[in-house]
Order: C-alpha cells, then sequence, then structure tokens
C-alpha cells in the first residue's frame, strides 16, 4: 500500500506517455507483519516462506496466504498461526474428510462417483469474490462447503447405515465423493497440487496417501 502514489499516478502517467493504455485495475495489498510488527532483519522475525514449504508443503503455504492473508488489509503471520490453520482446516478437515469419504467409497462402492454441480449459491459467490480479486473470501466459500459436507456425512452417518440400508448408505457415500469432485475444481486454481490428488482418489475410488499430515 506504500507504493500506490507510484502506481496509480507516477506509472500510469508514463504509460501515457508512451501512447500505451493505463491500467484497468490497481489492486492495493496491504502489509504482512509478523507478531503485531513491521518485518525486518534487526528484530529477527523475518518469516521465510520458502522454510513454510519445506515443512508443511507448497499448497499449504498457498491455502494460508489464500485464505488468511487478506487481499486488501493489512495480515499478521506468525509460525503459531501457521501451524493452527494447518492443523484446523487442512490436516484435521480437509484432509481428514477426503480420507473418511474415499476410505467408505473404496469399501463399498463398485464404481467410482461422477461429479456433482456445486450449490449454485456457492458457485455465484465463489465466481464473484474471484473475479473482485478478494480470494479470501473465494476461499471462505469452499470451506464453506467442505463444513456442509462434513456435517452431511456426519449426520447422515453412512458407516452405520450400511448394516441395515445399504442402498441408502451407497447413496449417501457417492453424493460425498461427487462433491469432492466439485471442491477439487473450486481448489484448483489455488491449491493445484491437492486439487489433483483428491480427482486422482474418486477417480480411482481409492483412499490417497493423507494429503496433510498433523504437525
Amino acid at each position: 500500500k506504500d507504493n500506490l502514489r507510484q502506481q496509480s499516478a507516477m506509472w500510469q502517467a508514463m504509460l501515457l506517455s508512451a501512447d500505451l493504455s493505463p491500467s484497468k485495475t490497481i489492486l492495493i495489498n496491504g502489509f504482512i507483519t509478523s507478531g503485531g510488527q513491521k518485518m525486518s532483519k534487526s528484530l529477527g522475525n523475518v518469516l521465510d516462506p520458502l522454510v513454510f514449504a519445506k515443512e508443511y508443503g507448497i499448497d499449504a503455504l498457498r491455502y494460508f496466504l489464500a485464505r488468511h492473508v487478506n487481499s486488501f488489509e493489512d495480515s499478521d503471520v506468525t509460525e503459531e498461526k501457521f501451524r493452527d490453520a494447518y492443523n484446523a482446516n487442512l490436516a484435521n478437515g480437509l484432509g481428514n474428510l477426503v480420507a473418511r469419504v474415499m476410505t467408505l467409497a473404496e469399501e463399498h462402492l463398485k464404481e467410482p462417483a461422477v461429479p456433482t454441480p456445486p450449490p449454485e449459491a456457492v458457485r455465484s459467490e465463489y465466481e464473484y469474490h474471484l473475479s473482485h480479486y478478494d480470494i479470501k473470501s473465494a476461499m471462505d466459500d469452499i470451506w464453506g462447503w467442505i463444513s456442509v459436507l462434513d456435517r452431511h456425512i456426519q449426520e447422515e452417518k453412512p458407516w452405520e447405515k450400511i448394516k441395515t440400508n445399504k442402498d441408502e448408505a451407497e447413496k449417501n457415500i457417492r453424493h460425498a465423493a461427487s462433491c469432492l469432485l466439485g471442491i477439487a475444481h473450486f481448489l484448483g486454481p489455488i491449491m493445484p497440487e491437492t486439487a489433483e490428488k483428491i480427482n486422482e482418489a474418486v477417480r480411482s475410488n481409492r483412499a490417497p496417501e493423507p494429503l496433510f499430515v498433523r504437525k
């Protein structure tokens, strides 16, 4: 945001003087702070994104930057916040959901599931937020769908229902696996490796290796 004057005035003047079209959109980012302070070598609070990528994986880093670093406002980042978000939303959240659904699918479905269109409200909100550079809200849309699917599995309990109502249980499992394909489609632009692993798991009707190991 401290580059606002250069980008919105000086750079545009330079483009016009060269007979080039000015920028159609100027996106102003906030600062990334750590522990409430600007990162500084003298303070020793500089965070190296490559260290996070090595420890947690590239997609985990992409997830955190997309969902927990605001597109427009200042955002505070610490290793503790990163680890908490990773464990809660990736290891225990998305990763656990995919493992549970695909373990059930591998055991009880004879054929792979087919994609289920995302809820219209989710799709329209997601596309709106991405088109307005609000990546954080787009990620919140995806995780909202993940929460709905997780709650659906908890309520339907297909692992218990399979003993008394096999057809209905298989229907629940197939629906859940189909929704995973929709979630993977939404995740594709932001977490491509994770999206491909989910797609491959559903296509092969196999439970994948853990997507995210708890730290």
